[in-house]
């Protein structure tokens, strides 16, 4: 028996994995979420604001107590430390804290390990599959089939960093022009050429989303894992939620209140990405890289 621990840094969310591996198979002991995000995410001169050091380091700390007495662990970073100027320096000194090495993984490998784990919570999915991860601070998209990486693209647009280029505290059809620009000067209509039998979405607004639809009060992963996003649908809960004020959609996003002023400009992202590919429903994993690294160390050990 070995017990793994992933950690993976995300620009919003610190995210904290532990399973087990026996017998050729896996058991996930926790899987749990820590909010740190909080106030502008760079400094004047582009490095990583003090404020977002201080919450980062201390979610991290926390984290890794947790996992602490792993036979084996793992640390990735994706945007957040990709993006800033002083991102490898500031990994290099948490790193050298917490006695585990961080790896910031660049955006191809962010897609090959969220279409891995996305897949990983499905055992009926057939033909060709696309997997879009909204994070943070980007969007990757990726499509295989049987198990395997066949494409892949990324972009710089997240809940957060589209608060960054538009605006705080915009109107939803702001958010969605942008992102809907941003779609449409990327590649990502040929990587969905010819497309995808089945989309799956991954990431925490599509959780939120499906939360929310679903009128969750506490996260439920059992009842999110392969929830349907349809575009109608999410269209009327953005626009709900656009009339709403900060504290009534923090009330209303009771299982997830930390993300009530990202859940427009995310979801604005989903919408645009349906709208652009002409998709009417999106599948929601609740897996997503950090399950990728864990079958993959899985599979290590199991060789």
């Amino acid at each position: 028996m070995t017990t793994i621990g992933i950690i993976d840094i995300g620009t919003n969310t610190i995210l904290c994995l532990k399973g087990i591996i026996h017998d050729g198979k896996f058991d996930i002991v926790f899987d749990r979420r820590y909010h740190y995000r909080a106030g502008k995410r760079f400094d004047d001169v582009e490095n990583i604001s003090l404020e977002y050091k201080t919450n980062l380091r201390l979610a991290l700390l926390t984290a890794v107590s947790s996992i602490n007495d792993c036979d084996k662990i793992k640390i990735v970073a994706t945007e957040i430390f990709r993006r800033p100027k002083d991102g490898c320096m500031y990994a290099e000194q948490l790193s050298a804290e917490l006695g585990y090495p961080i790896e910031i993984i660049d955006n191809q490998r962010e897609a090959e390990l969220s279409f891995k784990g996305a897949i990983s919570g499905f055992g009926n999915l057939s033909g060709k599959i696309g997997v879009i991860d909204i994070g943070g601070g980007s969007t990757e998209i990726a499509v295989g089939e049987n198990q395997k990486l066949l494409s892949w693209s990324g972009l710089k647009i997240g809940a957060v960093a589209i608060r960054e280029a538009v605006g705080y505290d915009c109107p939803l059809d702001s958010y969605l022009t942008y992102a809907v620009d941003t779609f449409r000067h990327s590649n990502f209509v040929d990587i969905l050429n010819p497309s995808p039998d089945k989309m799956v979405i991954v990431g925490g607004t599509a959780v939120a989303v499906a939360g929310l639809t679903i009128g969750l009060r506490e996260f439920e992963p059992e009842r999110l894992q392969g929830w349907e996003i349809d575009v109608l649908s999410l269209k009327h809960l953005l626009e709900k939620l656009a009339a709403m004020d900060i504290d009534n959609r923090k009330k209303l996003m009771a299982f997830e209140p930390e993300r009530a002023d990202i859940i427009i400009s995310g979801g604005a992202i989903i919408l645009a990405f349906m709208r652009f590919a002409a998709i009417d429903t999106l599948k929601v994993s609740t897996r997503g890289l950090r399950y990728g690294l864990l079958e993959e160390i899985g599979r290590q050990f199991n060789a």
